[in-house]
C-alpha cells in the first residue's frame, strides 16, 4: 500500500492528472501559478542535482519535482516499509516527463534514492497543445510594461481620462481628506483647502484639492469630476487630479 503526506498527496494527484488527462499540459494560466506559486512549494530540483541524486534528465531550463511517498506492506514495523519517489520534469508549460525514482534499502537499514535503478515512465507526446499558454503579442507588451514599472519601484494604475473630459469614475473610495492651508478671504472669515484622494475599483488615484470630501475616509461614492491633470506622484503611482466633483 502506498502511503503519502498531505503536501506530497496533493503535489502528486495534480502533476499525475495532468499526465494522465492533458499530456502535462498546464489547464490555463491561472492555473499554472497557482501550482507554481501555491502548491508545489518544496521538493524542486536543478537538472544538474535531478541527474546527480535522482537519475532523471532534465533539460538545462527545466526543474525536477520529487514527490515522496512510503510503500508499506505488511505490519511488522521498518522492514516492511521503503520509501518510493517520483520526479516530474516541469517546463513552462507542464510536466515534461514523469519518473519513477530508484532506491536502496529500507527504513530499517537505511534507505535512499539509487540513480541506476531509476525509469523514465513517461514523456510528453509531440503532439501535445499548449497554444492556450503563449501569451499574445499584447500581453507580452503589457508584462514589459509591468516589469519595469516593478523595476522602477512603481506602483500599479492608470491616468485616467483625458485633459479637460468630465466623467464618470463609478464607484472610489475616500482614502485620504486632509487640510492642506487656510485662506483668508475677507476679515475674520477663512476658507480652509482640502487634499482629497480616492481609489476608483481597479486602485486607480484621483486626487481633488479644494472643499473637504462630504464623506468620511474609508466610505464609498460614484464620483464624477473633470479631468484636471495626469501626474506622477513620489511613490511613483500614476494620478488623475479632479475639478469640480459631483458625489452621489
Amino acid at each position: 500500500m502506498l502511503q503519502f503526506d498531505q503536501y506530497n498527496q496533493d503535489v502528486f494527484t495534480r502533476l499525475k492528472g495532468l499526465v494522465n488527462k492533458r499530456d502535462g499540459i498546464y489547464n490555463s494560466t491561472g492555473y499554472k501559478w497557482v501550482l507554481e506559486n501555491k502548491i508545489i512549494i518544496g521538493n524542486k530540483r536543478t537538472p544538474a542535482d535531478a541527474m546527480k541524486y535522482f537519475g532523471v534528465e532534465a533539460a538545462a531550463d527545466q526543474i525536477m519535482v520529487y514527490v515522496d511517498a512510503m510503500a508499506v506492506w505488511a505490519d511488522y514495523g521498518s522492514r516492511s516499509q521503503v520509501p518510493v519517489r517520483y520526479g516530474f520534469v516541469m517546463d513552462d508549460y507542464g510536466v515534461v516527463s514523469f519518473w519513477k525514482i530508484g532506491n536502496k534499502g529500507n527504513m530499517r537499514e537505511g534507505a535512499a534514492p539509487d540513480p541506476s535503478k531509476t525509469k523514465l515512465e513517461w514523456t510528453r507526446p509531440d503532439t501535445a497543445d499548449f497554444a492556450h499558454l503563449v501569451p499574445s503579442e499584447e500581453e507580452v507588451e503589457a508584462k514589459k510594461e509591468a516589469d519595469f514599472r516593478k523595476a522602477i519601484g512603481a506602483a500599479d494604475g492608470e491616468n485616467l481620462g483625458e485633459v479637460k473630459q468630465r466623467m464618470n469614475f463609478g464607484e472610489c473610495e475616500l482614502v485620504v481628506s486632509k487640510l492642506v492651508d487656510e485662506v483668508h478671504v475677507a476679515y475674520n472669515t477663512t476658507y480652509e483647502k482640502y487634499w482629497n484622494m480616492y481609489k476608483d475599483v481597479n486602485g486607480n488615484v484621483i486626487y481633488h484639492t479644494g472643499v473637504p470630501a462630504p464623506i468620511e475616509v474609508g466610505e464609498k461614492v460614484n464620483l464624477t469630476a473633470t479631468v484636471k491633470k495626469h501626474i506622477v506622484n513620489k511613490k511613483n503611482e500614476r494620478v488623475t487630479i479632479v475639478a469640480r466633483p459631483t458625489i452621489k
